[in-house]
């Protein structure tokens, strides 16, 4: 059957409902009147109404069922639908009342071969890793490509007590040059521009996701850089840290206090422990004896925090499990900043005329370790 049959038969249908509904209120104006008696024909012509809007209804939800459409009339129900499944209109058609009270509901009812699945605002997010390295380090804005300094390469502290009229001891200072360049951490991927235009929310969360891999890749950057460029010079690059030499059998919290009291005697006050997270989840288990006696790092319905030798304990899992590294982050590292994380848009080669936009997410900066002395990197414990 086609789609003009099915239009005359719904054009039918909502006249006969519209008769139905017009009878009907004369139906209660004659009610209000103080007979409170119904003319019979007036009943009947209800009746007939009510029987051709059922046949009407049925015809229509045949069709919809042959042709395979994926909902019926039925899936909606008025109040005029309501009203004649009603036992109310039923017993005023038998006649055995001659008024009755019937309440519409302010619903929209599915019948039982309709489904209409709820759609969840946004979009459910994959996996953010924590980003813990970069908010260890000061951050300066910085307006050039490099930075250029003057850094205390070697002192030689000879300050002693002199006699009257003895020569004065002299002390030696040396400096060299320190240049930081700014390197540039970028990534980018097509959409296609309709999905732009119709789905906002998408292009909310690809902005998102494009800034934190950004941040992902810088946060082990600052870590693990190898100086090469364009690679930034990480905390643990050759010549940015003092190497530390680990003891035999020594466990996580063991080295750290002789790593702390190794950097104290230099002049380097230490603050912060940045460690795998396995590492530190086997000191957690560390248990006394032959692993049988109390947990030597508070038990487990405890909290015992991370702050072993009252040094603060970062996780990162860009820490290559076995190593760790010490040191005065605040006082002994920089960030000069360039240009902080920008997502841009625009068409590339062939874009256009495919309907694609390519979406690029850049930021540009440099790390700066300005005291090695102040950082101690190396193994957990000594082969």
């Amino acid at each position: 059957m086609s789609e003009e049959l099915k239009s005359v038969i719904e054009t039918g249908l909502k006249s006969v409902q519209d008769q139905l509904q017009a009878k009907m209120a004369e139906y209660n104006a004659e009610l209000a009147k103080s007979t409170g008696q119904v003319r019979t024909e007036l009943t009947g012509e209800i009746e007939k109404l009510a029987e051709q809007f059922k046949g009407l209804q049925t015809e229509l939800a045949d069709l919809a069922q042959k042709q395979g459409a994926p909902s019926a009339p039925g899936a909606f129900i008025t109040a005029g639908q309501e009203f004649v499944k009603s036992d109310q209109f039923k017993a005023l058609a038998a006649r055995t009342v001659n008024q009755v009270r019937f309440e519409v509901k302010n619903t929209v009812v599915a019948d039982s071969t309709t489904t209409f699945p709820d759609q969840r605002p946004g979009i459910i997010a994959g996996s953010f890793a924590p980003l813990t390295i970069r908010q260890l380090i000061p951050t300066i804005n910085v307006a050039s490509n490099a930075v250029n300094s003057l850094r205390e390469s070697a002192w030689t502290n000879d300050a002693a007590e002199v006699a009257q009229g003895a020569a004065k001891p002299e002390s030696d200072i040396t400096f060299a040059p320190y240049n930081v360049v700014i390197e540039t951490v970028a990534h980018w991927i097509k959409v296609s521009n309709q999905l732009l235009a119709d789905a906002p929310a998408v292009a909310a969360y690809i902005d998102t996701r494009l800034r934190d891999g950004l941040d992902q890749r810088i946060d082990k950057q600052l870590l693990n850089g190898n100086g090469t460029s364009p690679n930034l010079s990480g905390l643990t690059d050759a010549g940015n840290f003092t190497a530390f030499t680990a003891t035999s059998g020594a466990n996580l919290v063991e080295s750290i206090n002789k790593a702390k009291y190794n950097r104290w005697a230099v002049g380097e006050v230490v603050d912060t422990v940045i460690v795998n997270p396995a590492d530190w989840a086997v000191m957690e288990l560390l248990r006394e004896g032959a692993g049988t006696g109390a947990y030597l790092y508070g038990a487990p319905g405890t909290n015992a925090g991370m702050n072993p030798f009252g040094l603060n304990v970062v996780l990162s899992a860009n820490m290559t499990a076995g190593q760790f590294l010490i040191g005065s982050l605040r006082g002994g590292a920089t960030i000069y900043q360039r240009q902080g994380a920008v997502v841009e848009m625009g068409f590339v080669n062939d874009d256009f005329t495919k309907n694609l936009v390519t979406i690029r997410a850049e930021e540009r900066l440099g790390l700066a370790v300005d005291r090695p002395a102040a950082i101690m990197y190396g193994p957990i414990t000594a082969a």
